[in-house]
């Protein structure tokens, strides 16, 4: 029997979030940004999630890259809200991209079905266009309610190498009621194969401004360089290398920090690689590497740090950016999408990619001019538009009118 329209619309607000980007008891660091925008909506609306992963055949010889899986538990709460972890069949390598949505889609689609028994959900918000997108445009049109994608990802070149996998993230744009993008370059790759549309939004992923702080103490001076993120090849480390061997014959002492993992075999690769140019550059006295760190050791390294430095060639946003300024540290960014949403000349430097003594220049003048950036300014700049509170005022706004909107038909 159809629900009545005028009840429909006083109801609260009931999400369901969608995305295979969640932390887990496994992986803890995996989609802190979602989880951020859960965690901080818990107040303005019932929230559940569900966070399909891989699964993992019992076969021998599979490396921990994919047993790990085997360890994530398939239900839990996390800050009031139930997560579940439905397993999916992910095909190996790339061949068979284009069908990872259908083995998501039955992964998923009976977890889905007993929440709706208990939680009517009247909402669905999806983070990434594929295959998350077009698995919540399928349980939208099977439960009659509107769906909000949200894309972290430019979409060139990767979605011209799979007209297939495009289709799909067509007919979900299609059928969504707003498109997201995390920033302009987000929001114009998305453009370039959709066309202008009034549905799609630009809202940034937001930074908790409990955890990246300003110092609790006056600082010593600072002398450390600090990158943080995969070590993989589209970040740019390798040039970072570069530049910090310029840095270096210029008579500077301060340490390069780089904080980050790889934890795929292609990043293992990068990281290697390197590595190995680290020590071929000479710098082994000058580079330290550290590995993974939780978002508290993340911060405390911000705050010691007197510039923040990402040299990638293309990103989506740039999360540290903001993080680096809500701790109080200037940073280095380069001209590749996302950090132009982010850096001006008042908060940091912009450069071009691919480009080591742009870089280095970049990098002595941030710490040359160090006073220059007042950390309390810097902080207020990015809380002013990155704070967790007004990116999910934002986001309920949106859902507020998606859901309305549907009450109307």
């Amino acid at each position: 029997m159809p629900e009545n329209k005028a009840a429909r619309s006083q109801q609260p607000l009931r999400v369901l979030y969608l995305s295979r980007s969640y932390p887990n008891n496994v992986i803890p660091c995996l989609g802190l940004w979602v989880e951020g925008l859960v965690r901080h909506s818990v107040e303005f609306c019932e929230s559940k999630v569900i966070s399909p992963v891989p699964y993992c055949p019992p076969f021998p010889g599979l490396g921990q890259e994919y047993t790990r899986f085997r360890r994530v538990e398939q239900r839990r709460h996390s800050g009031g809200v139930e997560i579940l972890h439905p397993r999916f069949l992910v095909p190996p390598g790339n061949r068979f991209h284009e069908f990872e949505s259908l083995t998501y889609y039955m992964g998923v689609v009976r977890s889905a079905d007993g929440l709706r028994r208990n939680f009517r959900f009247n909402l669905i918000h999806a983070h990434f266009s594929y295959p998350d997108g077009w698995v919540a445009a399928r349980l939208g049109k099977r439960y009659g309610v509107p769906v909000i994608i949200t894309e972290h990802a430019p979409w060139r070149p990767w979605m011209e190498a799979y007209p297939r996998v495009l289709r799909q993230a067509r007919w979900a744009f299609n059928e969504c009621a707003f498109h997201i993008g995390v920033s302009s370059i987000v929001r114009d790759e998305v453009a370039y194969f959709m066309g202008d549309s009034t549905k799609t939004r630009i809202i940034p992923c937001g930074v908790d401004d409990s955890i990246f702080t300003l110092p609790c103490a006056p600082q010593r001076p600072r002398k450390q360089i600090l990158f943080a993120g995969a070590i993989r090849r589209i970040k740019g480390v390798d040039i970072l290398l570069r530049a910090m061997r310029m840095l270096v014959d210029r008579g500077h002492q301060e340490k390069l920090v780089l904080v980050g993992d790889s934890y795929y075999r292609a990043y293992q690769r990068d990281y290697a690689q390197v590595r190995q140019m680290m020590l071929d550059l000479g710098l082994g006295q000058q580079v330290e590497f550290v590995g993974g760190k939780t978002q508290p050791e993340l911060a405390r390294h911000m705050q010691e740090s007197a510039v923040l430095v990402l040299p990638s060639r293309k990103e989506s946003l740039g999360m540290v950016l903001i993080e680096a300024l809500a701790c109080g540290t200037p940073v280095v960014a380069t001209r590749c999408g996302g950090p132009e949403d982010i850096v001006n000349d008042q908060v940091g430097v912009l450069v071009p990619p691919e480009d080591p003594a742009s870089l280095a220049n970049a990098i002595e003048e941030v710490i040359d001019h160090r006073d220059h950036y007042e950390p309390k300014f810097l902080r207020d700049y990015a809380l002013e538009r990155f704070s967790w509170e007004r990116i999910t005022e934002r986001y309920l706004d949106l859902y507020r009118e998606a859901a309305a909107e549907r009450n109307i038909q």
